[in-house]
């Protein structure tokens, strides 16, 4: 039989994680549940027109960043204000708020420039 590791931290029910385990887990929860999110469709019909480049395709989105038009595959809904550090159980509500909020606080981006926005707000961080 396995030993078990001593509880650490905030979630001392579950001695088998540690802490950034346990929040990860959470954080991953709270991020699937805000992909079926009303909102976010919301956003993403505002920013849709008839497909004009792809023939195949039925629609397309325009990034608010850079104004190009590309597929749903290729767009990502951004929120304004990131969402932050999810390590406590003090950042819970913030995050869930910034993360579930409203959509005049979220855009439509294409992947490139969501990527490089998400790169700039984590050079921030450190």
């Amino acid at each position: 039989m396995a030993k078990r590791a001593k509880p650490s931290g905030d979630f001392k029910h579950w001695p088998l994680w540690s802490n950034s385990q346990f929040w990860s887990f959470i954080r991953s929860g709270l991020r699937s549940k805000w992909s079926r999110y009303p909102v976010k469709f919301q956003v993403l019909n505002a920013a849709k027109r008839k497909a004009l480049l792809n023939p195949r395709a039925k629609w397309e989105y325009q990034c608010d960043v850079c104004k190009t038009w590309s597929l749903q595959k290729d767009v990502e809904v951004d929120h304004l204000i990131p969402c932050g550090t999810l390590r406590s159980y003090e950042d819970l509500p913030q995050f869930v708020e910034r993360l579930f909020c409203g959509a005049e606080h979220l855009r439509t981006v294409c992947k490139q420039c969501h990527k490089i926005i998400t790169k700039e707000e984590r050079s921030k961080d450190d």
